[in-house]
C-alpha cells in the first residue's frame, strides 16, 4: 500500500512537468527553420541544447506519466494511446538529437533524415498532447465549440421538456447538473475514484468511496457528500479550483434522492414536490410552473457581465440561451464604503436578475431601494447586513420576488406588513433576527402567506 502510494505521489506531478518538452522540442525545431531560412545564424548549440533538456524533460514526463496511470482513473484504451504516442515522440526526439550532435556537416541522406525526424517529433508530439488532453477534459474538449463538427450524443439526453409537470427529474434535471460539473473527471474516458457517470448502469455501480446513491437518504449518499461539503474540505467535489454546485443544484440533487428515492424515471408529477424545489427546478429548466418560457429577454452586453465577474461577482446563467442571471456577491468581496459602485454595475442588468445573493456584503438600508427596480428578482439574499425595518420598505415593486432571506439582520415583525404586499411572495428566512418564534408562530395563525422560517 506504501509503494502505490508512493507511486501516486511521484505521479502526480506528471502534469507539473509535462509541458517542459512541448517547449523545448519545439524550440529546437523552431531555430532549425530559422536557421534553414537565414533568420538565425550559429544556433547549432542552442540546437543541441534544446532537444537535450527537451528529451530528458521527455523521459521524466514519460515515467510520472506511467506512475499516474497506475491510478486506474483513465479509460485503458485512452491511457495506452497517449502513453504510446509520448514514448514515440521521446525517442524520435532522442534520434534527432543523436543525429544532431555527430554531425555537423550533413549529407543530403542524413538531412533529409534528420528533417524528417523533427518533423515526425512534431506530429507526435502534438498527438501526445491531444490524446493527454482528451483524458483530462473529455474527448471533445477541443472540438465542443467549433462549428460544423457534430456533437457527442449523450445517451441519458432527453427531448427539451416544455411542461414541468412531465419533466423527469433525473434526466431532465438531475444529470445534466452533474453532465455539465461533474463529467470532465467522471466519465468513460476519465474516471477519477472509479466513478463514471455516463450511463445509468455507472451511476448505480458507484466508485471507490462508497454507496454513491442511498434511496431515499442523501445524508448517506456519497454523490449528495460529496457537493455538499464545507469549502475548502478536502472532499468536496467539484475539487477547488473549480465551480461548485450552487445551493439550488445541491437542492435539486437532494430532493432527487430523498424525495424521488433516487428513481431514474420517475416525473415531477408523480410525487409530491415542495414549493422550493418546484421552483428551482422550474427556474433551472427555464419554465414557469404552468409550463410556460419562464421569460423572454434581451441579450445581455458582454462588457457588462465582464465587468460585474472583474468586480467579484459571480455569474451564471439559470438556462443556457435565456439571459436569466444567477448572480453572487460573495461574502466579503465588496468592499463597504464602496457599495455603490457594486450596485451601479449590477443596475446595468437589472433586467436579466432573477436570483440575487449580497449576504455580508454591507449593505444598509438606504441601497435597498435600488432592488425595487428588478422587475424579475425572484430570490434575494440580504443576510447577515445591518437592515432594518426602514430598509424594508424600500423593497416594493417586485412583482415575482418568491424568496427573501434575511438572517442575521435588524428587522422585526413590523416588516412583515410591507413584505406581505408583494404579492408573489412565498417564504422569508427570519432565523437570528429581531422576530422570534412566538412571532412566527403568531403571523401564521392570521396570515397564509408569506411563510416565516426560523432557518436559513
Amino acid at each position: 500500500m506504501e509503494e502505490s502510494n508512493l507511486i501516486l505521489f511521484f505521479g502526480r506531478f506528471h502534469p507539473l512537468i509535462v509541458h517542459l518538452p512541448i517547449g523545448f522540442l519545439m524550440i529546437a525545431a523552431l531555430m532549425e527553420v530559422a536557421e534553414r531560412l537565414g533568420w538565425l545564424s550559429n544556433v547549432r548549440p542552442a540546437i543541441i541544447f534544446s532537444l537535450l533538456l527537451g528529451v530528458a524533460s521527455a523521459v521524466a514526463a514519460s515515467v510520472l506519466g506511467y506512475m499516474l496511470g497506475t491510478s486506474g482513473d483513465y479509460a485503458p484504451d485512452m491511457l495506452d494511446a497517449h502513453m504510446w504516442a509520448g514514448i514515440i515522440t521521446t525517442v524520435v526526439a532522442a534520434a534527432a538529437l543523436l543525429l544532431k550532435t555527430r554531425w555537423v556537416d550533413f549529407t543530403k541522406v542524413q538531412t533529409q533524415l534528420y528533417l524528417g525526424l523533427l518533423a515526425v517529433m512534431m506530429i507526435a508530439m502534438s498527438a501526445t498532447g491531444h490524446l493527454g488532453g482528451n483524458m483530462t477534459h473529455g474527448s471533445d474538449y477541443l472540438t465542443k465549440y467549433a462549428p460544423f463538427i457534430p456533437k457527442p450524443v449523450d445517451p441519458l439526453a432527453r427531448p427539451k421538456v416544455t411542461d414541468i409537470q412531465q419533466a423527469q427529474i433525473f434526466g431532465d434535471v438531475v444529470h445534466p447538473i452533474i453532465r455539465d460539473r461533474c463529467m470532465s473527471c467522471h466519465s468513460s474516458e476519465k474516471q477519477k475514484g472509479k466513478l463514471s457517470f455516463s450511463s445509468i448502469e455507472e451511476y448505480l455501480k458507484g466508485g471507490e468511496s462508497g454507496d454513491l446513491i442511498v434511496a431515499g437518504d442523501a445524508s448517506a449518499s456519497e454523490l449528495f457528500r460529496r457537493i455538499s461539503l464545507p469549502a475548502g474540505h478536502d472532499d468536496i467535489m467539484p475539487p477547488e479550483g473549480k465551480e461548485p454546485l450552487t445551493e439550488e443544484q445541491q437542492l435539486l440533487i437532494k430532493f432527487w434522492i430523498d424525495g424521488a428515492g433516487g428513481s431514474f424515471d420517475t416525473l415531477i408529477s408523480q410525487v409530491e414536490v415542495p414549493e422550493e424545489v418546484m421552483t428551482a427546478a422550474s427556474h433551472y429548466l427555464g419554465l414557469s410552473g404552468d409550463g410556460e418560457q419562464m421569460l423572454a429577454l434581451d441579450s445581455i452586453a458582454p462588457k457588462d457581465l465582464e465587468q460585474l465577474r472583474l468586480m467579484g461577482f459571480e455569474v451564471r446563467e439559470l438556462a443556457a440561451g435565456s439571459y436569466a442571471l444567477d448572480v453572487t456577491l460573495p461574502a466579503g468581496t465588496a468592499n463597504p464604503s464602496d457599495i455603490m459602485r457594486y450596485l451601479d454595475a449590477l443596475d446595468k442588468v437589472r433586467e436579466h436578475v432573477i436570483w440575487l445573493a449580497m449576504d455580508d456584503s454591507g449593505l444598509s438600508d438606504e441601497y435597498l431601494v435600488h432592488f425595487a427596480g428588478y422587475p424579475n428578482l425572484r430570490s434575494l439574499k440580504l443576510s447577515n447586513n445591518a437592515i432594518t425595518d426602514a430598509g424594508i420598505k424600500q423593497l416594493s415593486g417586485l412583482p415575482v420576488l418568491e424568496k427573501l432571506n434575511l438572517y442575521g439582520t435588524g428587522v422585526t415583525v413590523s416588516s412583515m406588513d410591507h413584505l406581505r404586499r408583494l404579492p408573489a411572495l412565498q417564504v422569508v428566512y427570519v432565523w437570528q433576527t429581531g422576530i422570534d418564534e412566538e412571532a412566527i408562530h403568531e403571523w401564521h395563525s392570521e396570515h397564509e402567506k408569506p411563510r416565516l422560517v426560523a432557518g436559513s
